[in-house]
């Protein structure tokens, strides 16, 4: 019998709607977020140049066109902070809180904790903004506030405000592209392995914001996030990796009914669990072939590694360093580094170990091992569960993201094509999935089959997208 794929589908040279990789983590529009990141600019900018620099002046211009393409569609736009959060009107800006951190603390250390501009926005009006922001605080005080001195220079189109908004309520109906969350994960992360790689101390305020960020932002995008972590369309990398497992773990954390205290920890943990492996020389690391059983011994210190750089943490946080210690330990304690003092591993690092394997299974590139297919490393956990997993963590978590995770691309019974939309809610095995035609120019879902109510249409196998050309995030944002 023929096989369904290589008799239907069409070599993937044919595909015209192949799309690049990294497209999931880059925007195709301009992002409220622009107005931010201009600002700044020009902020930082005067500081370095003086505010009559040509450089200045180009970059004030740049910044009222960005204003303008944003008031194509309203009057105004608001930029308010709340819980060390950028928001502009309804959309939560976690990518810019978290890089454009400077100007978020300059902003609450001069008071300013709302900022309406609104259409009709002169040059002189946004300097007078950007010298509000570069004179010392002090100097803000002695002019009688931030308020005050925009008063006093005839500002009217950029009006701020000391407290919350109070027609807006944030974190209630708010928007947020979970790629946003992703970016910022990732450069968090980036952040605190160059801090650890020096021998510097680890500053978790970033990495806090966004993982509290996005528990919130899991209550309105669960799919969207889900999506975010389980689509392998890059090669795997540790900062990916990291934030794919926080990203998980709160689906772990909402299966288990953890509290909020409990979760952030979890997302913290599931963050820095392998920043022990800065102090792993990058030759082995990075290392294309199988490990000599040598490196592989030097690999796994990388365990010890990370409890020693997070063992300053205090309170809950500190678990963070029990998970970087124990995520290999294995839940009979069979794993690596040989612990004798407990009969189990910590809850926290049962979880992440189960996630850990997932994630790694399903992205390893090397020249030697090719990425295990989603069913199939979910098929390992739970043949597994009882002496490397928890027996009821494994379950659980094959339940929450499916025996097909969302992205995965599948055979079904008639041989068609179709990418899984959102998990089944009762079998784990029998997902919403979008049946795609790959000789269609622009990518389209030509309809969806939820496989819990067709109980005569089951998924033959899954096949990895890489194999055919495919970037499957290209249907993932399409509606349903």
């Amino acid at each position: 019998m023929s096989d369904p794929v290589s008799s239907e589908v069409p070599a993937p040279a044919t595909w015209p709607w192949t799309t690049i990789a990294d497209d999931l983590l880059r925007p195709a529009r301009l992002r409220p977020g622009a107005v931010l990141r201009g600002l700044s600019r020009v902020w930082r900018t005067t500081a370095l140049y003086g505010r009559d620099h040509p450089v200045v002046e180009r970059q004030v211009n740049d910044l009222l066109q960005i204003l303008a393409r944003l008031f194509a569609d309203r009057p105004s736009l608001m930029i308010f902070v709340h819980e060390e959060t950028f928001f502009v009107d309804n959309t939560m800006l976690l990518e810019e809180s978290v890089q454009l951190s400077p100007l978020l603390i300059r902003l609450k250390k001069r008071n300013i904790l709302s900022m309406t501009i609104s259409i009709g926005l002169e040059p002189r009006e946004l300097r007078s903004m950007v010298a509000l922001l570069s004179m010392p605080e002090d100097e803000v005080q002695r002019r009688g506030g931030a308020l005050a001195y925009l008063a006093q220079h005839d500002v009217r189109h950029i009006v701020v405000g000391s407290g919350q908004p109070t027609q807006v309520l944030p974190r209630a109906g708010f928007q947020a592209d979970p790629r946003d969350a992703y970016r910022a994960g990732l450069r968090v992360i980036d952040e605190l392995y160059f801090q650890a790689s020096k021998d510097s101390a680890l500053h978790l305020h970033k990495a806090r914001i966004v993982v509290n960020s996005l528990i919130d932002i899991f209550a309105e995008h669960k799919i969207g996030l889900m999506g975010a972590a389980t689509i392998k369309s890059y090669d795997q990398d540790t900062s990916h990796h990291s934030v794919n497992l926080c990203i998980l773990s709160l689906f772990m954390a909402s299966r288990l009914q953890l509290d909020r205290t409990l979760t952030s920890t979890l997302g913290l943990a599931a963050l820095l669990h392998d920043i022990g492996k800065v102090r792993v020389p990058l030759e082995i690391l990075n290392k294309a072939g199988k490990l000599t059983d040598e490196e592989w011994r030097i690999m796994q210190r990388h365990t010890v590694y990370g409890a020693q750089l997070l063992h300053h943490l205090a309170g809950h946080p500190r678990l963070a360093m029990v998970v970087a210690f124990e995520h290999h330990a294995n839940y009979d304690l069979s794993g690596y580094p040989s612990i004798t003092t407990k009969e189990r591993p910590h809850l926290l690092a049962r979880i992440v170990q189960i996630i850990d394997s997932y994630d790694a299974a399903t992205s390893a590139r090397r020249i030697y091992r090719r990425p295990m297919a989603p069913d199939e490393i979910m098929r390992f956990i739970l043949k597994g569960a009882g002496t490397i997993y928890d027996p009821v963590l494994a379950k659980a978590f094959v339940h929450e993201l499916g025996v097909y995770p969302v992205g995965t691309l599948v055979v079904l019974d008639d041989g068609t094509l179709a990418v899984v939309r959102r998990p089944g809610e009762r079998d784990a095995a029998r997902p919403v999935a979008g049946v795609i035609d790959p000789r269609e120019k622009t990518p389209s879902i030509l309809y969806e089959l939820n496989l819990e109510e067709r109980h005569e249409r089951h998924i033959v196998r899954s096949v990895d997208p890489i194999d055919l050309g495919m970037d499957v995030t290209a249907f993932m944002s399409l509606a349903s």
